[in-house]
Protein backbone atom coordinates (compact mmCIF):
# COMPACT_ATOMS: atom_id res chain seq x y z
CA UNK A 1 0.00 0.00 0.00
CA UNK A 2 0.95 3.68 -0.58
CA UNK A 3 3.09 5.26 2.14
CA UNK A 4 1.15 7.28 4.73
CA UNK A 5 0.69 10.70 3.61
CA UNK A 6 0.32 13.90 5.27
CA UNK A 7 1.22 16.40 2.69
CA UNK A 8 -2.00 18.73 3.76
CA UNK A 9 -1.85 18.54 7.47
CA UNK A 10 1.90 19.96 6.87
CA UNK A 11 1.21 22.75 4.61
CA UNK A 12 -1.36 23.44 6.84
CA UNK A 13 0.81 23.67 10.01
CA UNK A 14 3.89 24.74 8.53
CA UNK A 15 1.39 27.94 6.80
CA UNK A 16 -0.60 28.67 9.67
CA UNK A 17 -2.45 31.59 7.53
CA UNK A 18 -3.51 29.52 4.36
CA UNK A 19 -7.05 29.03 4.00
CA UNK A 20 -9.64 26.37 3.24
CA UNK A 21 -9.37 27.59 -0.56
CA UNK A 22 -5.56 27.86 -0.97
CA UNK A 23 -5.43 24.01 0.34
CA UNK A 24 -7.53 22.92 -1.98
CA UNK A 25 -6.51 24.83 -5.09
CA UNK A 26 -2.82 23.95 -3.97
CA UNK A 27 -4.37 20.42 -5.45
CA UNK A 28 -4.65 21.57 -9.12
CA UNK A 29 -1.85 20.06 -11.45
CA UNK A 30 -1.59 23.25 -13.19
CA UNK A 31 -1.77 27.25 -12.95
CA UNK A 32 -4.96 28.79 -13.96
CA UNK A 33 -4.46 30.64 -17.83
CA UNK A 34 -7.40 32.33 -17.83
CA UNK A 35 -9.08 29.74 -20.98
CA UNK A 36 -10.57 26.46 -20.89
CA UNK A 37 -12.78 24.17 -23.32
CA UNK A 38 -15.14 23.76 -20.82
CA UNK A 39 -16.06 25.47 -17.81
CA UNK A 40 -18.09 24.31 -15.28
CA UNK A 41 -20.35 26.10 -12.23
CA UNK A 42 -20.26 25.03 -8.95
CA UNK A 43 -19.05 21.77 -7.70
CA UNK A 44 -21.57 20.10 -6.51
CA UNK A 45 -22.17 16.07 -6.96
CA UNK A 46 -23.47 16.25 -10.56
CA UNK A 47 -21.49 19.19 -11.60
CA UNK A 48 -18.02 16.71 -10.85
CA UNK A 49 -19.76 13.55 -12.22
CA UNK A 50 -20.25 15.81 -15.34
CA UNK A 51 -16.37 16.33 -15.73
CA UNK A 52 -14.95 13.67 -14.71
CA UNK A 53 -16.92 11.53 -17.60
CA UNK A 54 -15.90 14.23 -20.11
CA UNK A 55 -12.52 14.13 -18.74
CA UNK A 56 -12.50 10.26 -19.35
CA UNK A 57 -14.03 10.34 -22.84
CA UNK A 58 -12.31 13.38 -23.95
CA UNK A 59 -8.69 13.94 -22.02
CA UNK A 60 -7.70 16.38 -24.37
CA UNK A 61 -10.36 18.73 -23.01
CA UNK A 62 -9.31 21.29 -20.37
CA UNK A 63 -11.76 21.35 -17.98
CA UNK A 64 -11.70 23.79 -15.37
CA UNK A 65 -14.56 23.89 -12.19
CA UNK A 66 -15.64 26.85 -10.08
CA UNK A 67 -17.27 27.19 -6.74
CA UNK A 68 -18.07 29.55 -4.80
CA UNK A 69 -17.76 28.04 -1.80
CA UNK A 70 -14.66 28.30 0.26
CA UNK A 71 -14.55 24.43 0.50
CA UNK A 72 -17.04 21.25 0.57
CA UNK A 73 -19.56 21.78 2.89
CA UNK A 74 -23.10 19.49 4.16
CA UNK A 75 -26.31 20.14 2.40
CA UNK A 76 -29.02 18.10 2.04
CA UNK A 77 -29.68 15.19 -0.32
CA UNK A 78 -27.45 11.77 1.14
CA UNK A 79 -29.20 9.33 -0.43
CA UNK A 80 -28.54 7.12 -3.30
CA UNK A 81 -29.07 4.96 -5.75
CA UNK A 82 -27.29 2.43 -8.19
CA UNK A 83 -27.32 4.65 -10.65
CA UNK A 84 -24.67 6.74 -8.62
CA UNK A 85 -22.95 3.40 -7.45
CA UNK A 86 -22.76 2.31 -11.21
CA UNK A 87 -21.57 5.84 -11.95
CA UNK A 88 -18.58 5.32 -9.32
CA UNK A 89 -17.68 1.85 -10.52
CA UNK A 90 -17.67 2.61 -14.52
CA UNK A 91 -15.74 6.40 -14.01
CA UNK A 92 -14.58 6.61 -10.88
CA UNK A 93 -13.26 3.40 -8.44
CA UNK A 94 -14.97 -0.25 -7.91
CA UNK A 95 -17.67 1.26 -5.56
CA UNK A 96 -16.54 -0.97 -2.67
CA UNK A 97 -13.43 1.60 -1.87
CA UNK A 98 -16.37 3.63 -1.02
CA UNK A 99 -17.22 1.46 2.11
CA UNK A 100 -14.67 3.07 3.75
CA UNK A 101 -15.77 6.68 3.20
CA UNK A 102 -19.78 6.44 3.52
CA UNK A 103 -22.39 4.77 5.02
CA UNK A 104 -24.21 1.28 3.21
CA UNK A 105 -27.36 1.75 1.93
CA UNK A 106 -29.60 -1.00 0.93
CA UNK A 107 -32.39 0.43 -1.12
CA UNK A 108 -35.22 1.72 0.06
CA UNK A 109 -38.09 0.89 3.35
CA UNK A 110 -41.60 2.22 3.27
CA UNK A 111 -43.71 2.41 6.12
CA UNK A 112 -47.25 3.83 6.07
CA UNK A 113 -49.28 5.06 8.81
CA UNK A 114 -53.00 5.73 9.29
CA UNK A 115 -54.34 8.94 9.20
CA UNK A 116 -54.44 9.39 12.81
CA UNK A 117 -50.95 8.30 13.19
CA UNK A 118 -51.65 5.91 15.66
CA UNK A 119 -49.96 2.35 13.83
CA UNK A 120 -48.00 1.76 11.00
CA UNK A 121 -50.41 -0.21 8.42
CA UNK A 122 -48.62 -1.28 5.81
CA UNK A 123 -44.63 -1.71 5.72
CA UNK A 124 -42.19 -2.74 2.41
CA UNK A 125 -38.60 -3.54 3.44
CA UNK A 126 -35.71 -2.27 1.59
CA UNK A 127 -33.63 -4.42 -0.65
CA UNK A 128 -33.66 -2.62 -3.84
CA UNK A 129 -30.35 -1.80 -4.64
CA UNK A 130 -26.86 -1.27 -2.64
CA UNK A 131 -25.67 2.28 -2.67
CA UNK A 132 -24.25 4.90 -0.31
CA UNK A 133 -25.33 7.35 2.46
CA UNK A 134 -23.41 10.06 1.55
CA UNK A 135 -21.98 12.75 3.88
CA UNK A 136 -21.99 16.17 1.04
CA UNK A 137 -19.12 17.58 2.54
CA UNK A 138 -16.98 13.66 2.31
CA UNK A 139 -18.10 12.92 -1.08
CA UNK A 140 -17.88 16.62 -2.78
CA UNK A 141 -13.84 16.64 -1.30
CA UNK A 142 -13.79 12.94 -2.89
CA UNK A 143 -14.84 13.72 -6.04
CA UNK A 144 -13.05 17.27 -6.39
CA UNK A 145 -9.58 15.77 -5.54
CA UNK A 146 -10.82 13.16 -8.02
CA UNK A 147 -11.05 15.54 -10.05
CA UNK A 148 -8.11 17.39 -9.85
CA UNK A 149 -6.07 13.57 -9.91
CA UNK A 150 -7.06 13.63 -13.21
CA UNK A 151 -5.89 16.61 -14.24
CA UNK A 152 -9.54 18.86 -13.49
CA UNK A 153 -8.51 22.23 -12.06
CA UNK A 154 -11.70 22.95 -9.56
CA UNK A 155 -10.78 26.43 -7.72
CA UNK A 156 -13.10 26.99 -4.92
CA UNK A 157 -13.86 30.77 -3.39
CA UNK A 158 -14.87 31.63 -7.17
CA UNK A 159 -18.07 32.65 -7.83
CA UNK A 160 -19.47 32.30 -11.08
CA UNK A 161 -22.25 34.84 -13.17
CA UNK A 162 -22.65 34.94 -16.77
CA UNK A 163 -23.11 37.51 -19.48
CA UNK A 164 -25.52 36.37 -22.07
CA UNK A 165 -26.88 37.51 -25.61
CA UNK A 166 -29.94 36.67 -26.81
CA UNK A 167 -28.94 34.48 -29.38
CA UNK A 168 -27.20 32.32 -26.60
CA UNK A 169 -30.39 30.44 -26.23
CA UNK A 170 -30.73 29.14 -30.03
CA UNK A 171 -34.63 28.38 -31.03
CA UNK A 172 -34.84 25.74 -28.96
CA UNK A 173 -37.31 23.21 -30.33
CA UNK A 174 -39.75 21.11 -27.86
CA UNK A 175 -40.18 17.66 -29.46
CA UNK A 176 -42.35 16.40 -26.43
CA UNK A 177 -42.10 13.39 -24.33
CA UNK A 178 -42.33 11.11 -27.46
CA UNK A 179 -39.00 12.46 -28.70
CA UNK A 180 -37.50 13.28 -25.48
CA UNK A 181 -35.49 10.05 -25.04
CA UNK A 182 -31.83 11.05 -25.02
CA UNK A 183 -29.98 10.19 -28.44
CA UNK A 184 -26.47 10.60 -29.75
CA UNK A 185 -26.14 13.76 -32.47
CA UNK A 186 -24.93 12.51 -35.43
CA UNK A 187 -25.48 15.35 -37.46
CA UNK A 188 -22.37 16.78 -38.61
CA UNK A 189 -24.31 19.96 -40.32
CA UNK A 190 -23.53 22.61 -43.05
CA UNK A 191 -22.90 25.79 -40.60
CA UNK A 192 -20.49 28.91 -41.67
CA UNK A 193 -19.03 29.96 -38.59
CA UNK A 194 -18.38 28.33 -35.17
CA UNK A 195 -20.67 28.70 -31.69
CA UNK A 196 -19.60 31.24 -29.24
CA UNK A 197 -20.16 30.33 -25.55
CA UNK A 198 -21.40 33.11 -22.63
CA UNK A 199 -19.05 35.44 -21.13
CA UNK A 200 -18.00 33.66 -17.78
CA UNK A 201 -17.66 36.25 -15.09
CA UNK A 202 -15.86 35.52 -12.43
CA UNK A 203 -16.01 36.73 -8.69
CA UNK A 204 -12.70 35.68 -6.81
CA UNK A 205 -11.89 36.38 -3.09
CA UNK A 206 -8.67 35.95 -3.59
CA UNK A 207 -7.98 38.00 -6.45
CA UNK A 208 -5.59 35.81 -7.80
CA UNK A 209 -7.20 34.22 -10.87
CA UNK A 210 -8.62 37.98 -12.49
CA UNK A 211 -12.67 38.90 -13.40
CA UNK A 212 -13.16 36.49 -16.08
CA UNK A 213 -12.40 33.28 -17.96
CA UNK A 214 -12.59 32.27 -21.74
CA UNK A 215 -14.57 29.05 -22.16
CA UNK A 216 -15.60 27.54 -25.58
CA UNK A 217 -18.67 25.27 -23.52
CA UNK A 218 -20.04 26.38 -20.21
CA UNK A 219 -21.99 23.78 -17.90
CA UNK A 220 -24.21 25.28 -15.68
CA UNK A 221 -24.59 23.30 -12.68
CA UNK A 222 -25.31 25.85 -9.81
CA UNK A 223 -27.85 24.34 -8.36
CA UNK A 224 -31.54 26.13 -7.28
CA UNK A 225 -29.83 29.70 -8.11
CA UNK A 226 -29.80 28.85 -11.74
CA UNK A 227 -27.23 31.32 -12.47
CA UNK A 228 -27.21 30.85 -16.32
CA UNK A 229 -30.56 29.12 -16.95
CA UNK A 230 -32.53 32.46 -14.87
CA UNK A 231 -31.08 34.23 -17.83
CA UNK A 232 -33.38 32.94 -20.16
CA UNK A 233 -36.76 32.79 -18.68
CA UNK A 234 -38.29 32.52 -14.87
CA UNK A 235 -39.04 28.96 -13.71
CA UNK A 236 -41.76 27.20 -14.60
CA UNK A 237 -43.98 25.41 -11.93
CA UNK A 238 -45.85 22.06 -12.51
CA UNK A 239 -49.53 21.74 -12.26
CA UNK A 240 -50.58 21.19 -8.98
CA UNK A 241 -50.05 21.48 -5.45
CA UNK A 242 -45.80 21.67 -4.68
CA UNK A 243 -44.51 20.67 -2.34
CA UNK A 244 -42.49 22.04 1.24
CA UNK A 245 -39.46 20.40 2.87
CA UNK A 246 -38.31 20.72 6.62
CA UNK A 247 -35.56 19.14 8.23
CA UNK A 248 -32.51 18.58 10.79
CA UNK A 249 -30.23 16.41 12.48
CA UNK A 250 -30.24 13.90 15.15
CA UNK A 251 -28.17 11.15 17.05
CA UNK A 252 -29.36 7.88 17.48
CA UNK A 253 -29.82 7.14 21.37
CA UNK A 254 -29.68 3.60 22.83
CA UNK A 255 -33.00 2.32 22.72
CA UNK A 256 -32.63 -1.55 21.06
CA UNK A 257 -33.89 -1.54 17.47
CA UNK A 258 -36.72 -3.78 18.43
CA UNK A 259 -38.34 -1.41 20.54
CA UNK A 260 -38.16 1.43 17.32
CA UNK A 261 -40.63 -0.12 14.27
CA UNK A 262 -40.40 -3.92 13.01
CA UNK A 263 -37.61 -3.82 10.56
CA UNK A 264 -36.15 -0.16 11.54
CA UNK A 265 -32.38 -1.27 11.98
CA UNK A 266 -32.45 -1.93 8.19
CA UNK A 267 -30.11 -0.29 6.70
CA UNK A 268 -32.37 1.57 3.85
CA UNK A 269 -33.32 5.00 3.04
CA UNK A 270 -36.51 4.79 5.38
CA UNK A 271 -39.67 6.72 4.51
CA UNK A 272 -42.75 6.96 6.91
CA UNK A 273 -45.68 7.66 4.86
CA UNK A 274 -48.84 10.08 5.56
CA UNK A 275 -51.64 12.09 4.21
CA UNK A 276 -49.74 14.80 3.31
CA UNK A 277 -46.30 13.68 2.55
CA UNK A 278 -43.39 11.49 3.58
CA UNK A 279 -40.80 11.78 6.00
CA UNK A 280 -36.79 10.42 5.54
CA UNK A 281 -34.71 8.91 8.09
CA UNK A 282 -31.29 8.43 6.54
CA UNK A 283 -28.55 7.28 8.96
CA UNK A 284 -24.75 8.42 7.78
CA UNK A 285 -21.60 8.82 8.46
CA UNK A 286 -20.28 12.58 8.99
CA UNK A 287 -17.01 13.38 8.81
CA UNK A 288 -18.24 17.18 10.14
CA UNK A 289 -15.71 17.24 13.38
CA UNK A 290 -12.67 16.26 11.46
CA UNK A 291 -10.17 18.99 9.67
CA UNK A 292 -9.95 19.96 5.97
CA UNK A 293 -6.38 18.91 6.03
CA UNK A 294 -6.55 15.95 7.77
CA UNK A 295 -9.40 14.42 5.58
CA UNK A 296 -7.63 15.16 2.43
CA UNK A 297 -4.73 13.09 3.61
CA UNK A 298 -7.19 10.76 4.32
CA UNK A 299 -8.94 11.03 1.04
CA UNK A 300 -5.51 11.12 -1.24
CA UNK A 301 -4.62 7.62 0.71
CA UNK A 302 -7.20 6.00 -0.61
CA UNK A 303 -7.27 7.60 -3.80
CA UNK A 304 -3.39 6.68 -4.12
CA UNK A 305 -3.91 3.31 -3.17
CA UNK A 306 -6.74 2.64 -5.76
CA UNK A 307 -4.84 4.06 -8.44
CA UNK A 308 -1.97 1.30 -7.65
CA UNK A 309 -4.48 -1.50 -8.04
CA UNK A 310 -4.93 -2.18 -3.87
CA UNK A 311 -7.39 -4.47 -3.67
CA UNK A 312 -10.45 -2.17 -1.65
CA UNK A 313 -10.22 -5.11 1.04
CA UNK A 314 -6.93 -4.43 1.96
CA UNK A 315 -7.47 -0.58 2.88
CA UNK A 316 -7.76 -0.49 6.46
CA UNK A 317 -10.90 0.06 7.92
CA UNK A 318 -13.26 3.26 8.25
CA UNK A 319 -12.08 3.27 12.01
CA UNK A 320 -8.39 3.09 11.54
CA UNK A 321 -8.16 5.63 8.65
CA UNK A 322 -9.92 7.81 11.20
CA UNK A 323 -7.35 7.10 13.67
CA UNK A 324 -4.10 7.17 11.44
CA UNK A 325 -5.50 10.55 9.98
CA UNK A 326 -6.85 11.91 12.77
CA UNK A 327 -10.28 12.26 11.18
CA UNK A 328 -13.04 11.89 13.88
CA UNK A 329 -16.24 10.34 12.96
CA UNK A 330 -19.90 9.39 13.76
CA UNK A 331 -23.36 8.42 12.96
CA UNK A 332 -25.94 10.73 12.60
CA UNK A 333 -29.53 10.40 11.35
CA UNK A 334 -31.45 13.04 9.19
CA UNK A 335 -34.60 13.41 9.80
CA UNK A 336 -36.92 15.24 7.05
CA UNK A 337 -40.69 15.65 5.93
CA UNK A 338 -41.34 16.40 2.48
CA UNK A 339 -45.58 18.06 2.34
CA UNK A 340 -47.61 19.23 0.30
CA UNK A 341 -47.92 22.88 0.32
CA UNK A 342 -51.83 23.02 0.47
CA UNK A 343 -52.12 21.34 4.03
CA UNK A 344 -53.66 24.06 6.63
CA UNK A 345 -51.90 24.62 9.89
CA UNK A 346 -53.18 25.58 12.53
CA UNK A 347 -53.26 28.81 13.85
CA UNK A 348 -51.41 28.43 16.99
CA UNK A 349 -48.48 27.21 15.33
CA UNK A 350 -45.94 29.71 17.10
CA UNK A 351 -46.52 27.25 19.85
CA UNK A 352 -44.01 24.47 18.15
CA UNK A 353 -41.15 26.36 18.14
CA UNK A 354 -39.12 29.53 17.55
CA UNK A 355 -38.33 29.13 13.11
CA UNK A 356 -40.90 28.38 10.75
CA UNK A 357 -38.84 25.11 10.15
CA UNK A 358 -38.91 24.39 13.70
CA UNK A 359 -42.46 24.73 13.77
CA UNK A 360 -43.62 23.00 10.99
CA UNK A 361 -41.02 20.15 11.63
CA UNK A 362 -42.48 20.09 15.64
CA UNK A 363 -45.92 20.20 13.96
CA UNK A 364 -45.98 17.04 11.90
CA UNK A 365 -43.89 15.09 14.33
CA UNK A 366 -46.68 15.51 16.98
CA UNK A 367 -49.70 15.45 14.54
CA UNK A 368 -48.67 11.44 14.20
CA UNK A 369 -48.27 9.74 18.02
CA UNK A 370 -46.33 6.72 15.73
CA UNK A 371 -43.58 9.50 14.77
CA UNK A 372 -43.59 11.08 18.00
CA UNK A 373 -43.19 8.01 19.71
CA UNK A 374 -40.40 7.07 16.89
CA UNK A 375 -38.57 10.60 17.65
CA UNK A 376 -38.52 11.34 21.48
CA UNK A 377 -37.53 7.50 22.15
CA UNK A 378 -34.82 7.17 19.63
CA UNK A 379 -33.39 10.10 18.55
CA UNK A 380 -31.57 13.50 20.21
CA UNK A 381 -31.19 16.56 18.20
CA UNK A 382 -28.57 17.45 17.50
CA UNK A 383 -28.48 21.78 17.96
CA UNK A 384 -26.40 24.04 15.20
CA UNK A 385 -24.63 20.56 13.97
CA UNK A 386 -24.06 22.30 10.62
CA UNK A 387 -23.50 25.81 11.51
CA UNK A 388 -25.66 28.10 13.10
CA UNK A 389 -29.00 26.80 11.93
CA UNK A 390 -30.30 23.59 13.72
CA UNK A 391 -33.37 23.29 11.90
CA UNK A 392 -34.20 23.90 7.79
CA UNK A 393 -36.87 24.56 5.22
CA UNK A 394 -36.45 24.33 1.04
CA UNK A 395 -39.89 25.86 -0.28
CA UNK A 396 -42.07 24.77 -3.33
CA UNK A 397 -39.44 22.54 -4.98
CA UNK A 398 -40.90 21.60 -7.79
CA UNK A 399 -40.08 23.67 -11.23
CA UNK A 400 -38.20 23.20 -14.11
CA UNK A 401 -36.25 26.07 -16.19
CA UNK A 402 -37.57 26.91 -19.59
CA UNK A 403 -34.34 27.04 -21.42
CA UNK A 404 -31.78 23.98 -20.74
CA UNK A 405 -28.99 24.45 -23.59
CA UNK A 406 -28.16 26.84 -25.99
CA UNK A 407 -25.13 27.89 -28.00
CA UNK A 408 -22.41 27.11 -26.28
CA UNK A 409 -23.88 25.72 -22.60
CA UNK A 410 -26.24 23.11 -21.05
CA UNK A 411 -27.54 23.25 -17.93
CA UNK A 412 -27.42 19.71 -15.61
CA UNK A 413 -28.87 18.93 -12.39
CA UNK A 414 -30.59 21.40 -10.22
CA UNK A 415 -30.34 24.46 -12.36
CA UNK A 416 -31.98 22.24 -15.09
CA UNK A 417 -35.17 21.54 -12.41
CA UNK A 418 -36.03 19.44 -9.62
CA UNK A 419 -39.32 17.87 -8.36
CA UNK A 420 -38.68 16.40 -4.52
CA UNK A 421 -36.65 14.63 -2.37
CA UNK A 422 -37.97 11.23 -2.56
CA UNK A 423 -35.93 8.92 -4.13
CA UNK A 424 -33.06 11.82 -4.63
CA UNK A 425 -33.89 12.22 -8.25
CA UNK A 426 -31.70 15.32 -7.58
CA UNK A 427 -28.22 13.37 -7.40
CA UNK A 428 -29.50 9.54 -8.73
CA UNK A 429 -31.63 10.85 -11.95
CA UNK A 430 -29.00 14.30 -12.36
CA UNK A 431 -26.47 11.66 -13.16
CA UNK A 432 -27.78 10.13 -16.36
CA UNK A 433 -28.33 14.16 -17.21
CA UNK A 434 -24.42 15.28 -16.44
CA UNK A 435 -23.86 11.72 -18.12
CA UNK A 436 -26.02 12.48 -21.24
CA UNK A 437 -24.55 16.12 -21.24
CA UNK A 438 -21.03 14.93 -21.06
CA UNK A 439 -21.41 12.57 -24.40
CA UNK A 440 -23.18 15.55 -26.46
CA UNK A 441 -19.83 17.96 -25.37
CA UNK A 442 -17.62 15.48 -26.37
CA UNK A 443 -19.80 15.15 -30.11
CA UNK A 444 -19.77 18.82 -30.08
CA UNK A 445 -16.46 19.12 -29.39
CA UNK A 446 -15.21 16.22 -31.83
CA UNK A 447 -17.03 18.18 -34.48
CA UNK A 448 -14.84 20.33 -37.83
CA UNK A 449 -15.44 23.92 -37.40
CA UNK A 450 -17.14 24.68 -40.43
CA UNK A 451 -20.32 22.45 -38.89
CA UNK A 452 -19.56 22.87 -35.00
CA UNK A 453 -22.43 25.61 -34.94
CA UNK A 454 -24.75 23.42 -36.42
CA UNK A 455 -23.60 20.27 -34.04
CA UNK A 456 -24.20 22.79 -31.19
CA UNK A 457 -27.39 23.56 -32.02
CA UNK A 458 -28.35 20.12 -32.69
CA UNK A 459 -26.78 19.12 -29.63
CA UNK A 460 -29.00 21.72 -27.61
CA UNK A 461 -32.17 20.55 -28.98
CA UNK A 462 -31.16 17.52 -28.23
CA UNK A 463 -30.69 18.12 -24.77
CA UNK A 464 -33.45 20.25 -24.50
CA UNK A 465 -35.64 17.83 -25.43
CA UNK A 466 -34.20 15.07 -23.07
CA UNK A 467 -34.33 17.20 -19.68
CA UNK A 468 -37.45 19.58 -20.56
CA UNK A 469 -39.84 16.96 -22.39
CA UNK A 470 -39.00 14.13 -21.07
CA UNK A 471 -36.96 13.86 -17.60
CA UNK A 472 -38.52 16.59 -15.55
CA UNK A 473 -42.34 15.46 -16.71
CA UNK A 474 -41.80 12.30 -16.28
CA UNK A 475 -40.10 12.98 -12.90
CA UNK A 476 -43.52 15.10 -11.93
CA UNK A 477 -45.71 12.56 -12.77
CA UNK A 478 -44.19 9.69 -10.81
CA UNK A 479 -44.24 12.07 -7.97
CA UNK A 480 -48.04 12.64 -8.25
CA UNK A 481 -48.13 8.33 -8.53
CA UNK A 482 -46.53 8.68 -4.71
CA UNK A 483 -48.47 11.59 -3.18
CA UNK A 484 -51.90 10.04 -4.18
CA UNK A 485 -50.56 6.96 -2.85
CA UNK A 486 -49.44 8.46 0.38
CA UNK A 487 -52.94 9.27 0.87
CA UNK A 488 -54.56 5.39 1.30
CA UNK A 489 -52.96 2.51 2.86
CA UNK A 490 -54.76 0.37 0.33
CA UNK A 491 -52.86 2.29 -2.71
CA UNK A 492 -49.69 2.45 -0.79
CA UNK A 493 -50.31 -1.37 -0.55
CA UNK A 494 -50.81 -2.23 -4.67
CA UNK A 495 -48.75 0.93 -5.99
CA UNK A 496 -45.09 -0.01 -4.27
CA UNK A 497 -45.25 -3.57 -5.72
CA UNK A 498 -46.72 -2.07 -8.83
CA UNK A 499 -43.54 0.74 -9.06
CA UNK A 500 -40.64 -2.04 -8.30
CA UNK A 501 -42.62 -4.63 -11.12
CA UNK A 502 -42.86 -1.82 -13.87
CA UNK A 503 -40.10 0.69 -12.87
CA UNK A 504 -37.30 -0.33 -11.07
CA UNK A 505 -37.65 -3.36 -12.74
CA UNK A 506 -33.78 -5.32 -12.82
CA UNK A 507 -32.01 -2.41 -11.10
CA UNK A 508 -31.75 -4.87 -7.96
CA UNK A 509 -28.98 -7.25 -9.94
CA UNK A 510 -27.42 -4.74 -11.90
CA UNK A 511 -26.37 -2.30 -8.70
CA UNK A 512 -22.65 -4.05 -9.44
CA UNK A 513 -22.30 -3.08 -12.83
CA UNK A 514 -21.07 0.57 -14.53
CA UNK A 515 -22.75 3.36 -15.82
CA UNK A 516 -23.67 3.06 -19.38
CA UNK A 517 -25.18 5.57 -22.27
CA UNK A 518 -28.48 3.08 -22.35
CA UNK A 519 -29.31 3.64 -18.78
CA UNK A 520 -29.95 7.63 -19.35
CA UNK A 521 -33.45 7.32 -20.04
CA UNK A 522 -33.99 5.26 -17.00
CA UNK A 523 -34.50 8.38 -14.39
CA UNK A 524 -34.81 6.12 -11.56
CA UNK A 525 -38.11 3.97 -12.98
CA UNK A 526 -40.20 7.16 -14.32
CA UNK A 527 -38.38 6.93 -18.08
CA UNK A 528 -39.95 3.53 -18.56
CA UNK A 529 -42.64 3.50 -21.06
CA UNK A 530 -44.33 0.40 -18.77
CA UNK A 531 -44.34 2.77 -15.26
CA UNK A 532 -45.79 5.57 -17.32
CA UNK A 533 -48.65 3.98 -19.03
CA UNK A 534 -49.58 2.75 -15.55
CA UNK A 535 -48.97 5.53 -13.51
CA UNK A 536 -51.21 7.59 -15.65
CA UNK A 537 -53.94 4.57 -15.65
CA UNK A 538 -53.85 4.76 -12.60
Amino acid sequence: MAPIPRRFYNLRHGRPDISDSMLLNSNNQSEFTGAADVVVARAGIIGLCYAIHLKNISPHLEISVFEKSSSPTQKIGESTLSSFSRFVKGDIIPHDYFLRLFGLKDGLQFYCIDERGLSVTSEDIGGLDLSFQLDRRMSELFLTMWAQKIGINVYHNVGTDFKVMPEDAFPISTNGDKYGVAAPNHENGTAMNSFMAPQVLLDDASHSLGTSVEAKLVCDATGFSRRLTSKFGKREMFEGCNCDAYWAYFQETDVKAEDRLDHWNYPATKHICFPEGWGWFIKLISWEKSPLSNLMDLISYVIDNAKRNVAASDIPSTEVLSEMFDCPFEFITSIGWAVRNDHKFPDNLEEYGATESERKFTYFKRKYPTLERLMDNSYALLSNYYGKKTYFVRKSMAFQSPVVAGEGWLAIGNSAGFTNPLISPGINAGIGGAFYAAMLTQEIFAAPEESSRAVMKKSANAFQAYHHDFMMPRLNQMNRYWYSMFRDHRLFEAMIPSFWAVGVQEVDSRYGASFVPEDINWVVGAGTADFQTYSKAV
